[in-house]
């Protein structure tokens, strides 16, 4: 070791620099037997062992190490690419790059995508191997993230979806016993919710359709009801016309006469929200002293 400092001394660097890279080289073992083999090439002037020493102190310590000629090369970046995942934490079929220098680098990583690691995308094993070194990853390959928040995201996603399940059933039977009682009426609960079009395409959905005398009861039934839902429901009942003339629904299609009406069915639904619903023409539904509420709008049971 003792060489190296003694060459490193006689061409004169400033004490700084000298100080720097020989704490630098204290702790790398490999290339400091790179960078002496370098120096010691006959071939080289104290020139260029000078520039060698200028050149290495300013990119090896954070950025590069000596190939075993005596040039510098950048330290081996390695690019990878990894699996995005929707708002719900369901995996896409869209992959980001990204380039990785070194482990502090991947640390970081791991730190902005908030992970524990990454899993190969083919790694298909019961326990799949969670790569959380620089060393483990392998350049030009499919990754995707594991973190244990993607997971609370599906649960929570999960959850919301069968709280919303539970007010459909709960709140579309509430709604047509109160129409059976108020239009002394039978009513048709439709079996298909979606609209296609010619072409067999997905056009509308409605969580619930109702069917009584000349009235159709178009019902959006969430957990939670927004005043952004209550607009979306109005914005939609104008727009189903239109999707009736374009749909190849047969049972759709006896629906072009009637009068259409918008429910909003919610279990958490704030008391200013359903007296807007109201005032816009939508049939409310909510949770009220252990059982349900079907409230209507005045100016339309006036004309019942």
């Amino acid at each position: 070791m003792s060489t190296i400092f003694k060459i490193i001394d006689n061409l004169l660097l400033p004490k700084e620099e000298t100080n720097k890279l020989q704490t630098y080289l204290i702790k790398h073992k490999q290339e400091r037997e790179i960078l002496h083999s370098a120096l010691m090439s006959p071939l080289k002037t104290d020139e260029d062992k000078l520039e060698l020493l200028k050149e290495f102190l300013k990119t090896s310590v954070d950025e590069y190490k000596v190939r075993t000629d005596g040039k510098v090369r950048a330290k081996e970046e390695k690019t990878f690419r990894v699996q995005c995942n929707n708002d719900e934490g369901e995996p896409l079929d869209k992959f980001e790059e990204f380039t990785i220098r070194d482990e502090n680098d991947f640390c970081e990583f791991l730190k902005r995508v908030d992970a524990r690691g990454l899993k190969h995308i083919d790694d298909n094993n019961e326990v799949p191997k969670v790569i959380s070194t620089f060393e483990g990853i392998q350049p030009n390959q499919l990754y995707c993230i594991s973190a244990a928040y993607l997971m609370d995201i599906k649960k929570g996603v999960t959850w919301s979806k069968v709280e919303d399940m539970v007010a459909e059933i709960e709140t579309i039977s509430a709604l047509k016993n109160k129409l059976k009682k108020t239009f002394k009426s039978p009513v048709e609960v439709f079996t298909n919710r979606i609209m296609h079009d010619e072409t067999d395409d997905p056009i509308m959905e409605w969580d619930g359709i109702l069917l009584c005398r000349d009235k159709v009861f178009l019902c959006e039934c969430k957990y939670k009801i927004t005043e952004e839902k209550i607009n979306e429901i109005v914005e939609r009942l104008k727009e189903f016309p239109e999707k009736l003339e374009k749909t190849k629904d047969p049972e759709f299609k006896q629906l072009s006469d009637k009068e259409l009406v918008g429910v909003a069915c919610g279990l958490l639904f704030p008391e200013a929200l359903r007296q807007k619903s109201v005032e816009l023409g939508l049939v409310v539904v909510y949770p009220d002293g252990g059982r349900y509420y079907v409230g209507m709008p005045k100016k339309w049971m006036m004309s019942l």
